[in-house]
């Protein structure tokens, strides 16, 4: 009955054209802003408007559910339009929008959101249009029967007529004809309740910033973590303080997306200190994050689950290379350091380390497309829309102590400097630092593709490495090819999630290198290799020349021959010096071989 009856108040009473298109087009906004994750300061304008302003709320609110249900279906179309909008002439309206005070919560960059809201004005505009026509229609209907004539009597006292007139438009007309309500076009177009409301809720959101609610930023930290990890984050308290300039998290869980029953990373206890002076713009300066009692890839309490949708995981194709096509050319649990290259990738893009060279290699269409199917249409921006300085930076990040399934009774050391969500609006490039507390570990990598500059750089050296744990891992047809001692790895090179290229050394101490049948001291020995391509599906290239003359030197005329004897190759007699290298070659050729033919 309460629906019908507003049904009545739209078509007589006090509502005028004005009340009607401004609710058409409120409600539409708001109804085709995608979210409040990406708009939450468009929702709260539009909200604050709808109150302000005296549109009707019945109408605004059927104009929301049908904007949302029409978003939907026309997403891409919306899409579309805010390319236009965000890469055309009116680029540099939105990019002063994007990064003006209050209005960069509006969630301008997002293509989306402008699509969507001219989608909205025009047709929240045209419904509006149309339904004044047709009260306006109506209304001159009932103005020709209006008064004491004979017809409208006659009409009016129809029992059916009577219910109907009852049941939408109420128990009577008013004060008012139908005449006074069809020359009235605008009325007060403010509401006054409404505008009293608005500030009251402004005033307690001014309150809210300087001393927000810890359930409230804790559901916020919490949701953004989640959407941007793909899985379960257990967190058990988030407090904010912004006239302090300080934010404490604490027991903060984030799941493995790959293995659900491990966490990704945990800390008992995060402190960061923020700068508040440009929150108003969106910019959230953090000038130093501090990890206490972390660790990573532990094993969870309980098992997680995954959230929202997951990025697209196809591999790109390996770059040919002779000597092995893949990683599963090599290693035996090829698998599961697959799994472990493709979390370094998505770290890699976490941190805007995805190579901008790879990138610029295919069309700004193929790349939207890609983005478009890795994170929805919703959630893809414009990231250059944003300027001055990055929307998200880490100056100095600080985490001792961490504790990883990988280093059974040793921690790690984390430095980082100059994370950011912009690296390219920061004069540095982003760098991470990683040590061990035995001293076997040094790793540096320097991010340079994420700002544009360069290449990302890595920088590792391991030490005590166990060779025959790592023997056990290479794939061989029977006995492993090394065994005994130590050895010390050296990576340095190009790290990309599209095109890498490694040099990896590896140097043993005390190992014995086992060439067709033969036993080789391998003591001091370095054989180096290449990675190269994409860092979760890379080719492996032997240096077969630094190889040859490695073996020559440290090995014996005899055991060459011998060697090459069993596999059947000629050797060159010339004692030392090319023909033993001459030979050394022949024999990694025929044992490249064998390798290739399955033998």
């Amino acid at each position: 009955m309460i629906i019908t009856r507003k049904f009545g108040s739209l078509i007589r009473g006090k509502s005028t054209p004005f009340q009607i298109v401004s609710a058409s087009i409120l409600g539409m906004l708001i109804g085709f802003t995608p979210g409040f994750q990406q708009a939450p300061g468009l929702i709260v304008f539009w909200a604050l408007c709808l109150l302000i302003l005296n549109a009707n709320l019945f109408l605004a609110g059927l104009m929301g559910l049908l904007g949302k249900l029409l978003l939907i279906v026309t997403i891409p179309v919306a899409f579309s339009i805010g390319r236009f909008l965000l890469e055309g002439p009116t680029s540099g309206l939105f990019s002063a929008l994007a990064n003006g005070p209050i209005t960069a919560y509006f969630g301008l960059d997002y293509y989306v959101v402008p699509g969507g809201q001219a989608m909205g004005l025009l047709i929240g505009g045209a419904i509006g249009f149309y339904l004044t026509k047709l009260l306006g229609a109506y209304r001159r209907k009932m103005v020709s029967l209006e008064g004491n004539s004979e017809r409208l009597d006659k009409w009016s006292s129809k029992g059916w007529v009577k219910a109907l007139k009852f049941i939408f438009l109420g128990s009577g007309k008013g004060k008012k004809s139908y005449e006074e309500l069809l020359s009235k076009k605008w009325g007060n177009p403010i509401r006054i309740p409404g505008a009293i409301f608005a500030i009251v809720v402004i005033g307690l959101g001014y309150v809210g910033l300087r001393s927000l609610s810890d359930p409230l930023i804790t559901a916020a930290i919490k949701d953004g973590l989640e959407n941007a990890n793909g899985a379960t984050v257990d967190l058990k308290n988030a407090h904010l303080d912004l006239e302090s300039g300080r934010l404490e998290i604490d027991g903060l869980a984030m799941a493995d997306p790959e293995n659900l029953d491990t966490n990704l990373f945990a800390s008992d206890r995060i402190v960061a200190d923020i700068s508040a002076a440009d929150i108003l713009k969106r910019r959230f300066s953090i000038d130093s994050l501090v990890f206490e009692n972390a660790s990573a890839g532990l094993a969870r309490e309980s098992k997680a689950a995954h959230v929202g949708r997951r990025a697209n995981t196809d591999k790109k194709p390996p770059i040919q290379i002779p000597d092995y096509e893949d990683l599963g050319s090599v290693l035996e649990d090829a698998p599961e350091f697959k799994e472990r290259l493709a979390q370094i990738k998505k770290w890699l893009e976490a941190l805007g380390g995805e190579s901008e060279s790879g990138e610029k290699k295919i069309s700004l269409k193929e790349s939207l497309a890609s983005r478009i199917q890795s994170l929805g249409y919703t959630n893809v921006s414009k990231k250059d829309l944003i300027e001055g300085s990055p929307t998200v930076w880490i100056q100095n990040l600080v985490a001792t102590e961490v504790k990883t399934q990988y280093l059974e009774g040793v921690t790690l050391s984390i430095v980082a400097d100059d994370l950011s969500s912009h690296p390219n609006l920061v004069d540095t490039d982003p760098r991470l630092k990683i040590t061990s507390s035995d001293g076997a570990l040094d790793a540096s990598i320097s991010l340079g593709a994420a700002a544009g500059r360069a290449d990302n750089q890595i920088e590792m050296s391991l030490k005590g490495l166990s060779v025959d744990a790592l023997a056990s891992k290479i794939k061989s047809d029977g006995s492993a090819p090394l065994s005994g001692g130590t050895m010390a790895l050296a990576v340095s090179g190009k790290i990309s999630g599209i095109d890498s290229d490694l040099k990896i050394t590896p140097t043993f101490k005390g190992s014995t290198l086992s060439v067709g049948g033969s036993q080789v001291p391998a003591d001091n020995l370095s054989l180096p290799l290449f990675l190269r391509g994409p860092i979760d599906n890379p080719s492996v290239k032997l240096d077969s020349k630094a190889m040859t003359n490695a073996i020559a030197q440290a090995g014996k005329k005899e055991l060459i021959n011998r060697a090459a004897e069993k596999l059947g190759i000629d050797a060159t007699d010339s004692g030392e010096g090319e023909g033993l290298e001459d030979t050394a070659k022949k024999l990694l050729g025929g044992f490249l071989k064998k390798k290739s033919d399955g033998e």
